[in-house]
């Protein structure tokens, strides 16, 4: 049986993102027989599903509510006192990147991004650039904390870093 995500609602899905709850529905996907699946749009391409079984808690258990607009607050509030160091070892740093990507942890997505940053600032002051597999991460970190926070704030995507940048400043 479903959790109770109502229909029309809004949810995190992991690494996908902010979705709409759109339905659920039984479908047989494979040789199982019919499952219950939730239905999720994603809030970046509305033509796009994702079908999560309601029978796997682990599954079920990646979709989250969004955050208010008080929790953001508390978290940009803490955000300047935490930091990420850098890792230097590439693969070491890939397997960290996408497990911060995958849990959907705000806080670790904020620390991920403001390290990123940091480094591409001083790979532009030494004439060079920010890795293509570190570019990716980054901007799949800013994607996801953009579509919540624009979500939560009542915000467009676009006017999320202007937000930020405000409160960080403060």
């Amino acid at each position: 049986m479903c959790e109770p995500f109502a229909v029309d609602s809004y949810v995190v899905y992991g690494k996908v993102g902010v979705c709409r709850v759109v339905g659920r529905q039984n479908i047989a996907f494979d040789d199982r027989g019919n499952s219950e699946y939730y239905v999720l749009q994603l809030m970046s391409d509305s033509r796009a599903a994702v079908y999560v079984p309601c029978d796997n808690a682990e599954l079920v258990a990646r979709m989250r509510k969004p955050m208010q607009p008080e929790e953001i607050e508390t978290l940009l509030a803490c955000a300047s006192a935490e930091s990420m160091p850098w890792i230097d070892d590439r693969n070491g740093r890939r397997v960290a990147f996408r497990e911060i990507l995958s849990a959907g942890n705000q806080r670790q997505l904020l620390q991920m991004i403001s390290c990123l940053y940091e480094r591409k600032r001083e790979k532009i002051e030494d004439g060079k650039a920010l890795s293509s597999a570190d570019e990716s991460a980054l901007q799949d970190a800013v994607r996801l904390l953009e579509e919540e926070f624009a979500l939560a704030l009542n915000l467009s995507r676009s006017d999320v870093a202007a937000y930020i940048r405000e409160k960080l400043e403060k």
